[in-house]
């Protein structure tokens, strides 16, 4: 419970930022192969700390000093954000914000994992993916307030969101982790030695993730649309509610029919939206799609955790998640730089078309390969 506060408070810092960050980026003059850069780049330190820290907290035998270390920096990101004036500032706190996150999401989902059983991770996951996505409504809200309410600069929005991060950290001191049962040899913390089953859901996760671009992308949609701040930032919020309420329902279906249906309907679900967001014109028209937006969301981004924790043992499981998350992060690099020269060279329909024909692909292949998900 302390990790989803700690998550909820983040993220609440966190979307307040991401709200508004697409429309601070073209303020500034930042085009489309811009935002396709910084909504990915900073995801190469993303991978490099996800596998670096995921298989040291296996050796090191503790997830949470590692946790505490990456919520940290990215709290640091933030505030650096508040006086920033080019899209190389954003830059800057995109890359440490994001080396915060990739230093601390594999050993906090392993410690996630830990204090759950097996056969109730659908619902831990779920449970800490609605509460991150509470805190995402409520940043989003805020965003919207200070924004559009109250007329307040970018900069106002930074500040409040930093001053958000480093609350955070507040509840992280009272979560206690047991000691590992099993010390944990280098040797066995070799990819090759991870079993068949999870390697080859990495590999599907990771096509995945190349369909999966940045947010900026859909918001961008809109104000491209309408140009108007309101209406990107009132989308944006109905996608966070839309996945706060059905992530957790949908762990707990996950735990009950398996993952593979669950994480097909997710992939399936971002396809179908990619290609209404190629078509789509009119208000009622986004306001569903965001709404599909959240809900493959809540169908996939819990479930792929809890998929990789089923498939991993608790030994391994920080490098597992740490090698996971490692690639997921090199593909969404790719997909977002992919996603910008798509949309400058040929516009936003070959974007959303490449984000559906991969994600299809993907949900083919899962469903194609779901007797060989097996552990061992």
């Amino acid at each position: 419970m302390l990790l989803g506060i700690v998550s909820l408070l983040q993220d609440d810092s966190s979307e307040m930022i991401q709200a508004v960050l697409p429309l601070f980026l073209v303020s500034i003059g930042a085009g489309g192969i811009i935002v396709g850069l910084i909504g990915g780049l900073g995801d190469m330190l993303n991978s490099l700390g996800n596998l670096v820290s995921g298989i040291y907290s296996d050796l090191l035998g503790r997830k949470k000093p590692l946790t505490f270390l990456g919520y940290a920096a990215s709290a640091v990101a933030k505030a650096l954000l508040v006086v920033a004036s080019a899209w190389q500032h954003v830059m800057v706190y995109r890359i440490l914000d994001r080396a915060g996150k990739g230093i601390r999401t594999a050993p906090r989902d392993a410690l996630l994992s830990a204090s759950v059983s097996s056969k109730r991770t659908g619902w831990g996951f779920g449970l800490h993916r609605t509460m991150d996505t509470a805190g995402a409504v409520l940043g989003a809200t805020l965003a919207l307030l200070v924004v559009w309410f109250f007329k307040m600069p970018y900069n106002h929005v930074f500040l409040i969101a930093a001053s958000f991060a480093f609350v955070a950290l507040t509840p992280f001191l009272g979560i206690t982790e047991r000691p590992a049962q099993v010390k944990v040899e280098r040797a066995s913390l070799q990819l090759r030695a991870l079993p068949f089953g999870l390697k080859a859901f990495i590999a599907i996760a990771t096509l995945f993730t190349l369909s999966n671009f940045s947010y900026m992308f859909f918001i961008l949609r809109v104000a491209e649309v309408y140009g108007s701040e309101f209406l990107p930032l009132i989308l944006y919020m109905t996608f966070n509610i839309s996945y706060a309420l059905f992530a957790f329902p949908f762990g707990i279906v996950s735990d009950k029919l398996g993952r593979a249906p669950v994480l097909f309907l997710g992939y399936l679900m971002f396809g179908l939206t990619c290609l209404g967001f190629s078509i789509a014109e009119g208000v009622l028209w986004f306001f569903i799609l965001f709404i599909m937006y959240g809900l493959s969301y809540a169908l996939f981004d819990g479930n792929q955790r809890a998929m990789i924790s089923d498939l991993s043992s608790s030994d391994v499981r920080g490098t597992a998640f740490g090698v996971f998350h490692a690639f997921a992060s090199i593909a969404a690099l790719l997909s977002s730089l992919i996603a910008g020269w798509l949309w400058e060279v040929f516009g936003m329909y070959a974007t959303f078309l490449y984000g559906t024909v991969l994600s299809m692909t993907s949900a083919a292949l899962l469903l194609a390969l779901r007797t060989k998900l097996k552990h061992g």
